[in-house]
Parts: C-alpha cells; structure tokens; sequence
C-alpha cells in the first residue's frame, strides 16, 4: 500500500519571468498592455455587431426601448411623470448610467471563461479582459449619451455648467466599482460557475434599490413608515449604484436647478463629504479586488 502524499512546505504561485506581485508592478504591466486591450476592444465590438444592420446603434435599442416602457407604466400609469419634471430625462439619465455599470459587471463577470482558450495560450495581465469589458460598456455609454443630448435639443432645456462638475466624483466611483466588481466576480466565476447567475439576480435587485425610475425622495418617505426606518433608510444610501444614479441626475437633469426641482436634490454641493467618502471607498474596494484577483489568477488557466 502506498504512503499518501504529504504537502511539504508552501504552496508557490508561478508567475512568469519579470513578473512580481504587488500593486504597482501590476499597474505597471496593465498599463504595457494597451495594445492589447485595443485589439481585444476591437474584436469585442467587431464581433457583438458582426452581420447586423445597425452594428453599434444597437446599443441604443434596448434603453430606448426601456425608456418608452418605464415612461409610459411608471410615469404614465403610475403617476410619477405627474411629480417630475421632463420624466423621460430623468429616467434616461438614470438609465445610461446603470447601463455603463450593469453591462460592464455582467460582462465583467464571464469574461476569464469566455477567453478561455486565449489564456490557456499565451501569458498577459489578467486584468485586461475585465477592463475591457469595461471599456466595451464606455463605448456603448458614449453613444448612449449621443441621445440624451438629441433629447435636451427637443426640451430645449440644459443642464447647467456648474452642476455638471457632478460628473467628476460620478465617473471617480463608476471605473472602480465596476471594474473592481468585474476582476473580483470574474475569478470567482471560474471555480463557482453559479457566479454568473447570481450576479444577474444581484443586478436586478441593485436597479429598484436604485432611484432610476423614481426619486429618492420617494424612497425615503417609504422607509420612513417602516420599523428601524433611519437604519434602512442609511442602508438605502449606502448603496454606490444609487449615489452614483442621485449624482448623475444632479448633474445632467436640467430641471434639477429650478424651484420644483431643488426637492430632489440630494447633495449639498460637488464636494459633499457622503459624496467623496464613497469615492475613496470605490479606489479601495478596487485595490482589494485587484489583490484578490492577483492572488486566485495563477491557477486560472488550469481550473478552465
């Protein structure tokens, strides 16, 4: 009878040749890889719209499609356009903005078991195909807001300069929350494949827990009526997707800086300290996540 193996000293993880683990070095080579990341934007967007008639306004369909559908049973229907001022704005804000995060981590999360074969060929960041899923969700967030401009055209109406200052402290939590969220689920996906389906259910579930189709303020007269109403009502206000959306609409819902439109408004000003806590939190969840991933990424080739 043989003698079981025995595991003698550390488990080493393998990296290729120059390559150390840390940080900084890995920013550093995924940073050298830009001409990757282009090749493999590139061919994500040449193959997502290979063959069709309108390529890349496809990615205008669908929020477009569920503009008119929310406008119609949410504001419609259920009153709230009634409440709120050039409604479709509002929701269209919301909308391109959840699309920019929703698309990059679901995207993000698949990413390592849909390149399999690539990784299993040659060496490079890992990191690079949850960024440029990332990436792929930019490019269709771009055209997205190509739209919201045609609809301030017909409104007539703009958002002001200054609250579009907005937008900086918005897109400083969007990068590394996505992108952190999309190195962490990615991973996580090759060993437990259920990764992926739990992601689409937590998305679902972030999008009404977001003020997308209502205000906020509907939220917080909600949870004011429920038990420990001051403890969820925090709870509501600590989720990023929803600063991020509340933000976004703060800066690019013009109606936000008129007598009706002052009620919605959430933060104070573009240096609100709720505001750049959250952003500060984002970079070092990205950090964590980049950690994690770096840790779990040298046996992926293998577990694939």
């Amino acid at each position: 009878m043989t003698e079981p193996i025995r595991k003698i000293g550390p488990t080493v993880t393998l990296v290729p040749i120059g390559r150390t683990t840390g940080v900084f070095k890995d920013v550093k080579d995924l940073l050298g890889a830009r001409e990757l990341l282009m090749a493999l934007l590139n061919r994500e967007l040449a193959g997502r719209y290979k063959g069709s008639v309108l390529g890349i306004g496809w990615s205008l369909v669908r929020p477009l499609v569920m503009l008119f559908i929310y406008g119609v049973v949410v504001g419609q229907f259920l009153g709230a356009a009634r409440s709120v001022e050039q409604f479709g704005i509002f929701i269209f804000v919301g909308l391109i903005f959840w699309n920019l995060l929703s698309e990059s981590i679901s995207a993000g999360s698949t990413t390592l078991t849909t390149n399999s074969a690539l990784l299993k060929k040659v060496w490079f960041p890992r990191e690079v195909l949850p960024l440029t899923s990332f990436a792929v969700s930019v490019v269709n967030f771009f055209f997205q807001s190509l739209v919201l401009i045609i609809g301030y055209a017909i409104f007539g109406s703009w958002p002001s300069i200054e609250n579009l200052l907005f937008l900086v402290p918005v897109f400083l939590i969007v990068f590394p929350v996505a992108f952190g969220a999309g190195l962490i689920l990615s991973v996580l996906n090759v060993r437990f494949r259920d990764t992926q389906f739990i992601v689409e259910v937590g998305l679902l579930l972030g999008f009404w827990l977001s003020p997308i189709l209502y205000p906020w303020t509907f939220a917080m007269e909600f949870l004011a009526g429920l038990p420990a109403s001051n403890f969820l009502q925090q709870l509501y206000l600590a989720n990023p997707f929803a600063l991020v959306v509340m933000a976004a609409q703060q800066a690019l819902w013009p109606p936000m800086v008129t007598e009706a439109g002052l009620k919605y408004q959430f933060f104070d000003s573009v240096f609100s300290t709720r505001l750049w806590l959250t952003v500060l939190a984002s970079w070092v969840f990205l950090i964590l996540a980049q950690r994690i991933f770096a840790r779990l990424s040298g046996s992926i080739a293998a577990d694939l």
